[in-house]
């Protein structure tokens, strides 16, 4: 195996023990927000955030890693990266920064892309006090996502249940299914909750205190699993022609794609953060894109991802069946090569300088 990339950890722990030195060696104090309930060696699980640059810095710039636990490899390394290799020492004149890393934190240790609540972080940020949205496709095919056996019968079934709905529907239609988010089967996949969790609760804390009162805030979340092995796609939720999106353009360059005019590889989500930090921050303008690197074909994701929640709804912990499906589930998403690391690496490094340097421009 290629050495791994210096910025990047075999585990949660390694990662969090990464920045938190990196910020140590410059001198800068992490606030850690500590979750409720430990990781798998029993050490501390925690949202680490830390502030650079006037606190009343018109422009402010807001960086997230692991969303989706398990992905947050890549996240936390830029963060790692930018904090130890002097990326952030001189920010542009009225500019700040606050790094969040680990936003997921269960996930991240528990090798989970959803958190202790089997939510999917990013489709946790609808309005709790109205109805929650029902998802009649996803209705569907809810008992082929969460197969009762992994043996081959019963995933052959499943399979061709999922195959049935694409040949009905189109695939596109099956991936917005899969993955838009529901809010009605707890067990299920990408499923959005039913309330606001601990890490949208200490979100919206750190939003309101650090990033409220700027004239504009942008953020990038980093996230994993979707295109093609190691190349980045950056997303935005804005239509085509919106404010929003000619911001987004003007700030990150012309590659950028909307999840809602369809050109992104990812289908239109609900209760993304997107919409959290939207809310949180009123009328400040908003600039809100994820950094998407692909690892393995899309089908090994979904297996590994499919395999993972059986796992946590009827399998064991601590079995070699269990082991297995986390090693899967982490290559799905981080892969352990150092050229995908390094390739990444690169992106999110380039993807925050643009940031920087845009939001130092002028207006």
């Amino acid at each position: 195996m290629d050495q791994r990339h210096p910025h990047f950890a075999p585990d949660y722990a390694g990662a969090r023990q990464l920045f938190l030195a990196a910020c140590a060696a410059k001198g800068i104090t992490a606030e850690s927000l500590r979750h409720p309930l430990k990781g798998p060696d029993g050490g501390t699980v925690a949202l680490d955030t830390v502030h650079l640059g006037p606190a009343d810095a018109p422009h402010r710039l807001c960086l997230l890693a692991a969303t989706h636990g398990v992905e947050g490899y890549f996240g936390a390394a830029v963060l790692t990266g930018l904090i130890a290799d002097g990326h952030l020492d001189r920010l542009p004149g009225g500019v700040s920064v606050q790094l969040l890393h680990g936003i997921n934190p269960w996930g991240f240790a528990w090798t989970r892309r959803v958190n202790e609540d089997n939510v999917d972080l990013n489709r946790n940020w609808i309005d709790f006090s109205q109805p929650r949205p029902r998802d009649a496709a996803y209705e569907q095919i809810a008992t082929a996502l969460l197969p009762a056996d992994l043996d081959t019968a019963t995933l052959a079934a499943a399979d061709a249940e999922l195959r049935a709905f694409a040949l009905e529907h189109g695939v596109p239609a099956l991936q917005s299914a899969v993955s838009r988010g529901q809010y009605h089967h707890e067990n299920g996949l990408y499923f959005g909750g039913f309330g606001p969790t601990w890490s949208r609760r200490r979100i919206s804390e750190i939003v309101t205190r650090h990033l409220s009162g700027a004239e504009h805030v942008a953020v990038v979340d980093f996230h994993t699993g979707l295109g093609a092995y190691g190349a980045g796609e950056l997303i935005t939720i804005a239509p085509i022609g919106s404010a929003d999106y000619d911001r987004a353009r003007g700030l990150f360059g012309d590659t950028i794609k909307s999840t809602a005019s369809g050109d992104s590889l990812s289908a239109h989500l609900s209760g993304t953060l997107d919409d959290g930090f939207a809310a949180l921050l009123g009328a400040t303008p908003l600039t809100f894109i994820a950094l998407e690197v692909g690892t393995r074909d899309t089908q090994a994701v979904v297996r590994a991802l499919r395999d993972d929640n059986w796992l946590h709804g009827y399998g064991a912990l601590g079995t070699p069946q269990a082991t297995d499906i986390k090693a899967r589930l982490k290559d799905a998403f981080a892969p352990d090569e150092r050229p995908w690391q390094d390739a990444v690496y690169a992106q999110g490094i380039d993807t925050v300088r643009r940031a920087l340097a845009g939001l130092a421009g002028p207006g």
